[in-house]
């Protein structure tokens, strides 16, 4: 009786091994492919953190450059609103550095991003689940379909929990790693805010400071007008020749905080809506390790 052939379903069927049902023509990962601080050629902030020194120079670059523009054209409204109190310079400054660094935090968020959409990492195989051996597999899944995925929230956050499969002996334990790593990320997210809400809190107090400056120059120079020693026909004329550094001095002081409270308005508006972003980035990193980490983990094995 001949022997009879291994059938070749059989000899493709999944093995203990995790990456059969792995493509491998999804283009690779890189954390520093579109990342504005690495087209520069400078080292950027770790995950959506923003690189402050750096936004604070192109800031201050880019403010001063707006302001040399505005000075060649001192009979635009804008120009003269702009150099009326010094404070105003002050603002679009702060305003300019906060919105860097929220568009550079909204693209590193979306380069973050990428990693939820690979599904590629685990097998698709309904009876996979995750032992030491296993992990090993998706580890070196993980390195091969991305550049330092360390610089990855997702890819940091399933290495950390994979590598230490083999000295957890119960599954609440590796929960308590993803749930730990989950705690340090929101917690590096909420820091990186600190400058930007600074900032935030600074340019209103900056309105108030012009506020202050516009009306002590009108009481100023109102107190001339209350001073004047001459009196004749042109009195009427000669009030309202007086009354107009008053009226600049107020409408300074109206100015200044109008132009800080609606930047400070307007950056708020953008911050709270790339926090959420980032929020939402979160809570899908901890979702995606209780579906494809904790709910296929078999430790009896250890």
């Amino acid at each position: 009786m001949a022997p009879a052939e291994p059938d070749s379903r059989a000899s493709s069927a999944p093995g203990p091994r995790a990456n059969d049902a792995i493509g491998t023509d999804s283009p690779r990962l890189d954390a520093s492919r579109g990342d504005l601080e690495s087209l520069l050629g400078l080292p950027g902030g770790r995950f959506t953190r923003a690189s402050g020194p750096l936004w604070l120079l192109v800031s201050g670059i880019l403010s001063a450059a707006i302001v040399w523009g505005l000075s060649l054209r001192p009979e635009w409204s804008v120009s003269q609103m702009l150099f009326r109190c010094w404070t105003n310079s002050a603002v679009l400054w702060c305003a300019i550095l906060c919105l860097l660094m929220l568009a550079n935090k909204l693209n590193k968020t979306r380069i973050q991003e990428r990693a939820l959409r690979r599904n590629d990492l685990f097998p698709r195989r309904a009876d996979f689940v995750l032992s030491p051996a296993s992990a090993r597999d998706v580890l070196d899944s993980i390195r091969a379909r991305c550049d330092r995925p360390r610089e990855f929230l997702l890819f940091n956050r399933l290495m950390m929990a994979l590598s230490n499969l083999g000295n957890i002996g119960e599954v609440r334990d590796v929960g308590a790693v993803l749930e730990s790593q989950a705690d340090a990320d929101a917690n590096a997210v909420q820091s990186s805010y600190t400058t930007i809400r600074s900032l935030i809190w600074v340019m209103p107090v900056l309105g108030f400071i012009g506020t202050v400056i516009g009306l002590s120059d009108a009481i100023g120079s109102f107190q001339g007008v209350l001073e004047r020693p001459e009196a004749g026909a042109d009195d009427a004329s000669q009030i309202r020749e007086r009354l107009t550094p008053v009226v600049l001095g107020l409408r300074t002081a109206f100015e200044t905080t109008l132009i800080a409270l609606i930047a400070a308005v307007g950056v708020q508006l953008l911050t709270t809506y790339v926090y959420r972003r980032e929020e939402d980035l979160l809570d899908a990193c901890t979702q995606y390790g209780n579906d494809h980490v904790i709910s296929r983990l078999k430790l009896t094995d250890l």
